[in-house]
């Protein structure tokens, strides 16, 4: 369930795409510094947008900021930061991936996404070790969706609303008034992201006769649903104190999110006038 919450570049201003790209750069060296450098595989920008909210509602500070060369671009320098949440956005990374790729070789016998998984284990059981009440929220969820999936869940609402819950908890740094809030606004992003998701591998799913929750529902039925949930999570977001990049957020969950189901529709129309 990666790719989807990540910024529209085409709608940036340039020093918003290069503070961007330089938090991604940030956090993948922070990623191959704690865990290794194979574990970079795991790195999204899904994460990078984690590390941005939280540096801004609780106004993290920079803690490195330098240009260099790395084993992804040797020539051409990259600028890179790393601030107070960097540490944590790369153990959470490195826990949804190892999952991620678990629930690859559990659904579809992938010898590569357990490989992957295998590669990531020692960086999951350092996340366990700092952040036990993440992790064990990770795993009860995603236990519960493997439920819904086995009782073919005809609701929409409930396979989300376990998502939600699973990256609500992510986004609850601390469990304050404010970590509540923030509690909120995941939940409300995670439920997007679980039928954005599903609506992204509706065919797929229908012809490999998967489980698919949206299978019931048509692409006009759809994406209503999608856009009241995104507007309930924009709701949320703007009750939080963002006091930085709020620019670089809204552009993400006002146009970034949306880019893969517009690719989807650009697709579709090809297609049609083949």
């Amino acid at each position: 369930m990666f790719g989807y919450v990540v910024a529209n570049n085409e709608k940036l201003s340039k020093e918003q795409l290069s503070r961007y790209h330089a938090l991604y750069c940030g956090l993948c060296r922070k990623i191959g510094e704690r865990h290794g450098k194979a574990a970079t595989i795991a790195l999204t920008y899904d994460l990078v947008f984690l590390l941005i909210v939280l540096s801004s509602v609780y106004n993290g500070n920079i803690l490195q900021q330098k240009t260099e060369s790395c084993v992804a671009h040797p020539v051409k320098k990259r600028e890179f930061i790393t601030d107070t949440f960097t540490d944590y956005a790369a153990d959470m990374n490195i826990a949804l991936a190892y999952y991620n790729f678990l629930d690859d070789w559990q659904d579809d016998k992938s010898v590569k996404s357990r490989m992957q998984a295998q590669l990531l284990g020692k960086g999951l059981q350092l996340s366990k070790e700092l952040y036990p009440r993440q992790i064990t929220t990770i795993e009860q969820c995603l236990h519960d969706l493997h439920e819904a999936e086995k009782r073919d869940e005809s609701d929409p609402d409930i396979p989300a609303n376990i998502f939600g819950a699973l990256l609500g908890e992510l986004f609850r740094f601390e469990e304050t008034e404010l970590g509540e809030k923030l509690y909120d606004f995941g939940c409300a992003l995670g439920r997007f992201i679980y039928l954005m998701d599903a609506f992204a591998d509706l065919k797929k799913d229908i012809k490999q006769q998967k489980y698919n929750p949206l299978v019931r529902y048509s692409r006009e039925q759809i994406l209503p649903m999608l856009q009241l949930q995104m507007a309930q999570c924009t709701e949320l977001f703007n009750e939080l104190p963002v006091d930085k990049d709020k620019d670089l957020c809204e552009n993400i969950l006002y146009s970034g999110v949306w880019t893969k189901a517009e690719i989807m529709k650009q697709q579709e129309a090809k297609k049609r006038h083949g």
